[in-house]
């Protein structure tokens, strides 16, 4: 029955999750599908400010990308700055030529297609040790909470893959828990994003 309930409550909680990505779509006046062969979208939620950030990367078709860094206020219900990005060709002035196919390929590279959810490796967030309890030994678990930080939801469209995922903390759970791929390939892509688009 507890199990039925923590499924029940664990479901609402992503319905609740989706719905709010759509209203804020529908603000941004962007489609909740992805519409390109080529896209990725991550939602940058911080827990304890109003404030999300939103990146949307796309081609539109022959390397003709696009990217666009949204801030968005939770409290307004709307949009307080757009951030267009070019990718020049060559250089002008002291804008260098950038490849965003080759950024999009390491995003590739990170495994981002297949990423589950961090609930689905939660077990993997803890470690095992054996107790005594009431004179009797018993595996336990030692597991480290971060309740306050950033979570990310992110949705990717590469061909006729398509995936979606989210995960909080990263880097703090990375610090304890340095031999969990996930962990790994979700800072990678957050790297990526840093060093390209300053998310």
């Amino acid at each position: 029955m507890k199990v039925f309930l923590f499924l029940i409550i664990l479901l609402f909680s992503f319905h609740v999750k989706a719905q709010e990505i759509s209203e804020i779509n529908k603000v941004l006046e962007i489609s909740d599908m992805l519409g390109f062969e080529k896209e990725i979208r991550i939602y940058k939620d911080y827990s304890i400010t109003n404030t999300m950030q939103i990146l949307r990367m796309y081609d539109e078709g022959k390397d003709n990308w696009k990217v666009y860094k949204y801030s968005y206020s939770k409290n307004l219900n709307q949009v307080t700055k757009i951030d267009g990005l070019i990718f020049p060709k060559e250089s002008i002035g002291k804008l260098k030529p950038k490849d965003a196919n080759l950024i999009w390929l390491h995003l590739l590279l990170t495994n981002v297609e297949f990423l589950p959810d961090i609930e689905r490796v939660e077990y993997k967030l803890s470690t095992p040790f054996i107790d005594l309890q009431k004179g009797e030994k018993v595996l336990n678990r030692k597991k480290v909470v971060v309740t306050d930080g950033v979570g990310y939801q992110v949705y990717i469209k590469n061909g006729k893959i398509e995936n979606n995922f989210s995960f909080y903390n990263p880097e703090t759970y990375l610090k304890y828990y340095p031999k969990v791929d996930e962990l790994i390939a979700y800072n990678e892509i957050l790297s990526i994003l840093k060093k390209e688009f300053n998310l």
